[in-house]
């Protein structure tokens, strides 16, 4: 019935990103070999700028290896002990492992329909032992940011945001980051701000947590070789921010860009009358996401996932099960129901391709094979 297209989850993303600076990407390269200095360079230096100006300048920024680092590094700051708890949503598979990492008790948290933490749930779990809450705003989506740090700020509990899905999200015109006490990002290469390789970084309002980090991602030093504390080290790249501040030249039009896709997603699914079939994960109303995934919640979530795989359609599950049921975390003493909603959308999940050239062709051919499946199921039931 269809002429079959492939269209693949990121892979215009990535190409275009490359062709459209290869050229300058080529030359930075170049310039970099050229003058021998490959870690806290001029790049570093003017990526740090560029973040200071997009997030708060009245904070501290500094650059990671990684947003695994950033979130690891931003909970040893905290300096806390092994029985402290760091509550966290229980969907957010690759939050778990730094917070595990960093030798706290990680508590996970049951999440909204939307695939937020939920609020109340976050609430019952807090104890004498709760020293810091590392909300993730999954899908460049929130939930009530506002809400949850003044509760936290009035607790006296450590609010640490992870944003790494989320660059460029704002809630009633804040950048999403700047709210808790620290906010964590990463520039994987399909991040909404991504480079070539990997990055991260870290943005807080305090000074004594940024003098922490900046020495504990590079050995515990105030002066060099002379560490004060054992640290390892994550260092960015100067060519990865480089390619950093090539890709800041053009972002406030390519988050429009992502921004009008998910814009003409919703619009067809509601011209195509998909909405009794198609719930779209969506964001709190004072919230102006700049998304980076589209993520529906559908029946028959992996019968539709190879039918759109029949006719060359990738999608992707983030993510297919809850931290408490995937096996490296079993240690934390949970079982199938202990979270409902978490457990009940991992079942029903899936991220359509999503970028931000995906041309209206393309999100037309997605959503007419997804109308075909669902036409289809309605007919054998009758």
């Amino acid at each position: 019935m269809f002429k079959k297209r492939p269209i693949n989850f990121f892979f215009n993303h990535a190409k275009f990103a490359g062709g459209r600076h290869k050229a300058r990407r080529i030359r930075l390269f170049s310039q970099i070999l050229k003058k021998g200095v490959f870690f806290s360079g001029n790049q570093v230096s003017r990526l740090i700028k560029n973040l200071h100006s997009w997030l708060d300048e009245d904070g501290f920024v500094t650059t990671v290896a990684s947003g695994h680092d950033a979130i690891l590094l931003s909970i040893q700051s905290l300096k806390l002990k092994p029985n402290d708890e760091v509550i966290f949503p229980v969907n957010s598979y690759p939050t778990a492992f730094p917070i595990v990492l960093s030798g706290v008790k990680a508590v996970p948290a049951d999440v909204d329909k939307n695939g937020q933490m939920d609020i109340d749930a976050m609430k019952k779990l807090i104890t004498k032992n709760t020293k810091a809450v590392a909300l993730v705003h999954l899908y460049g989506n929130t939930t009530d940011i506002e809400s949850i740090a003044n509760y936290l700020f009035s607790k006296n509990i450590f609010f640490i945001e992870d944003c790494a899905q989320a660059f460029g999200t704002r809630f009633n015109g804040k950048p999403v980051g700047t709210f808790g006490h620290i906010g964590c990002f990463s520039f994987y290469p399909t991040k909404n701000l991504g480079t070539v390789g990997d990055g991260g970084a870290i943005w807080t309002k305090h000074k004594y947590l940024y003098d922490y980090i900046v020495k504990a991602k590079s050995y515990g030093e105030g002066v060099r070789y002379f560490s004060e504390f054992v640290a390892g080290h994550s260092r960015m790249p100067e060519f990865q921010a480089g390619v950093l501040n090539l890709y800041f030249s053009n972002i406030e039009k390519d988050f429009t860009k992502r921004k009008n896709v998910r814009s003409y997603y919703l619009q067809r699914i509601n011209d195509l009358k998909l909405s009794p079939f198609v719930k779209v994960l969506g964001s709190n109303i004072n919230s102006d996401s700049t998304p980076h995934l589209f993520v529906i919640n559908v029946s028959k979530r992996n019968l539709l996932k190879n039918f759109l795989k029949k006719y060359n359609i990738e999608s992707n599950i983030h993510y297919p099960a809850p931290v408490h049921l995937v096996p490296a975390f079993y240690f934390l003493g949970y079982k199938k129901g202990d979270f409902p909603v978490a457990e009940k959308l991992s079942e029903r999940i899936l991220s359509l391709p999503f970028h931000q050239n995906l041309s209206h062709k393309a999100i037309d051919y997605i959503l007419s094979v997804v109308r075909e499946f669902y036409h289809l199921q309605t007919r054998r039931v009758r």
